[in-house]
């Protein structure tokens, strides 16, 4: 299999704001272009109003349905697989683009674009899916116009967008009650994305946050039915999973980049939590 592709919004957008939105049928030449694995090094959100396709992401099919949002978040691996018949609207924007208007709060408010879920995607209803319609029609005219201001206006739409899609997403669970601790997840998950590669235990986390150990395992078990280590090991092994897959290295080579000093204890580890070896899961991926 050859190397993955890592793709900015930049070669895609060819612009240097960041951010683009499409219609779907004046997307299908980047979508030819990347429907080999690639991996997102920027957030992409797909409103499809009609027809159907498929796309593949982190080791998942993905059924694209009518009247449905995906929302895919920064380092995914992704493929598009059955695409051409797709009506809707694509947004792509990078993470700084958010953060140049939004200083108050990060991307990781947004629980659908951290890589906990691994494809957040819902269908809604006709009049739910008219509004998000609304805002990308909005975008789109703000985007191709580029008067004066547009930037600014693109900033404040794409946030309409994403309180809107963060309200579909939410379920009518306990997670909803406890503001605080979603903040300290939040905060804990954003952690894990930057620094799992050097940071493997619980408490190197929980000194970061201020937070004694315990307690950081006791919000993520209420919060998130998961063990604070489970999430660092999660994002460890799904990281392993991709170079495994998508590029072409030895897993003694991925195990360094992971940070394990060990060989024969990173095999152990993943054979742990996946009941396989690392060589085991790429013959048995690669022949699925």
């Amino acid at each position: 299999m050859c190397e993955i592709k890592n793709i900015n919004s930049t070669a895609i957008a060819r612009n240097k704001l960041k951010f683009s939105i499409y219609k779907t049928i004046d997307f299908l030449p980047y979508m030819k272009e990347l429907d080999v694995p690639h991996r997102h090094n920027y957030n992409m959100i797909l409103l499809n109003e009609r027809n159907s396709g498929k796309q593949l992401v982190d080791f998942e099919e993905c059924v694209i349905e009518p009247f449905s949002i995906t929302c895919l978040h920064y380092g995914q691996i992704h493929q598009w697989l059955d695409y051409d018949k797709i009506e809707g609207y694509i947004i792509i924007f990078e993470n700084d683009f958010f953060a140049l208007r939004h200083q108050n709060y990060q991307l990781s408010e947004f629980s659908f674009l951290t890589y906990r879920h691994k494809i957040p995607y819902a269908t809604v209803s006709r009049e739910q899916f008219e509004n998000l319609k609304s805002i990308a029609i909005w975008m789109l005219k703000e985007f191709n116009g580029k008067e004066n201001n547009f930037d600014k206006h693109l900033y404040s739409l794409l946030n309409l967008l994403l309180l809107e899609l963060d309200r579909l997403f939410k379920t009518n669970n306990k997670n909803t009650e406890f503001t605080q601790s979603l903040q300290l997840i939040y905060h804990f998950e954003e952690l894990i994305d930057k620094y799992y590669r050097e940071k493997h235990f619980v408490k190197d986390y929980a000194s970061i946050l201020h937070v004694r150990p315990n307690y950081l395992n006791a919000v993520c078990n209420e919060v998130t039915n998961s063990a604070a280590g489970d999430l660092i090991r999660n994002r460890i092994i799904l990281e392993a999973k991709r170079l495994l897959i998508h590029e072409k290295k030895t897993a003694s080579e991925i195990a360094y980049e992971l940070g394990f000093t060990d060989n024969s204890y990173f095999g152990r580890f993943f054979k742990k939590y996946e009941n396989n070896t690392p060589d085991g899961f790429k013959k048995m991926f690669l022949k699925s």
